[in-house]
């Protein structure tokens, strides 16, 4: 499989804050591509990047050519949702039209009416986006971004402000899309819903990829070692002197992370935590996988004060 996106050693200044750091992704043809970070971590910049709104340094590459040559015939196969403001007095169908002119849509009308009906939002196409809600007005969004028919969509948080019911209905668009041959790059804060639908994660924070693959080999990864939560009193030095304990770690959330080789019982570990470790344990589970599981095991240490995912 040829892959869509090609970044090497990508990296962007903002005066003396380094947003991206030698970033380096390759995003498969036909893939979901969830990309996930703390606010701050480089997400959104990566995108603006990637439809030619910044200088970088480095190489970005979207179907086998350079951003920065040509980003203009690039952005005529790409759709995209920036975490920006849309024109408050235009109506949804005028603002739909604008784009479709802009770009020479054959048979505009039709495909308006296609992608309105895609996101729910024939009833109101003639209401000015800026009466809209936030979830509605993210909907107008992401009309605009697929109404070219694009063979990438990038998509800066795509569910943001969206209700339940509609963030389901995205979800099942976005997985449809794919399924048609489409390629999806999205950030979410929802780690959940990245969960239910990438093919292929990246995780970056203060601009470094911390962690990336195909959720399938994050998955094999993380199971390759036996994995624990334990909230309580642990002397860590003491619960790494026993010989099969490889780490015990602190996480955002002020639990322990304990990893042990594989084979090691479950219940060994608790009875040696206890008898040789003198830990006292109010809560001791393992860890299955999750992305948020991961999410969090990447980032544990690294998060400053005022980062969230």
């Amino acid at each position: 499989m040829s892959n869509v996106v090609q970044i090497e050693n990508l990296s962007k200044n903002y005066g003396q804050i380094r947003a991206l750091d030698d970033v380096i992704l390759a995003i498969p043809e036909g893939s979901i591509f969830g990309y996930l970070g703390p606010n701050g971590a480089g997400k959104t910049t990566t995108m603006k990047i990637l439809v030619g709104l910044l200088h970088y340094t480095g190489s970005v590459k979207i179907f086998d050519q350079e951003v920065r040559y040509n980003s203009v015939e690039i952005n005529k196969r790409i759709g995209f949702l920036p975490d920006a403001e849309m024109p408050k007095n235009d109506s949804i169908h005028r603002f739909l039209s604008m784009t479709g002119k802009m770009n020479e849509i054959f048979n505009r009308e039709k495909r308006i009416q296609e992608v309105l009906a895609e996101l729910g939002l024939r009833k109101l196409r003639n209401r000015k986006i800026g009466n809209l809600s936030r979830g509605q007005r993210q909907r107008v969004g992401l009309a605009n971004a697929l109404l070219t028919d694009p063979q990438l969509l990038i998509l800066d948080e795509p569910n943001s402000g969206l209700d339940p019911v509609a963030r389901v209905r995205v979800l099942s668009l976005l997985k449809d899309l794919a399924k048609d041959g489409k390629s999806i790059i999205f950030s979410s804060h929802i780690i959940g819903e990245v969960d239910k639908i990438a093919t292929d994660i990246a995780i970056i924070h203060r601009g470094r990829i911390i962690e990336q693959g195909t959720r399938k080999d994050l998955f094999k990864r993380y199971l390759s070692h036996g994995k624990y939560v334990l909230a309580g009193k642990v002397d860590r030095e003491k619960a790494l002197a026993l010989d099969y304990v490889k780490s015990c770690d602190r996480d955002s959330l002020g639990r322990y992370i304990i990893t042990t080789p594989g084979d090691i019982p479950e219940e060994q570990l608790l009875v040696d935590l206890i008898q040789k470790a003198g830990s006292k344990i109010k809560y001791f589970s393992s860890l299955e996988f999750s992305l948020e599981n991961l999410f969090l095991e990447s980032i544990n240490g690294r998060l400053m004060e005022g980062e969230y995912a």
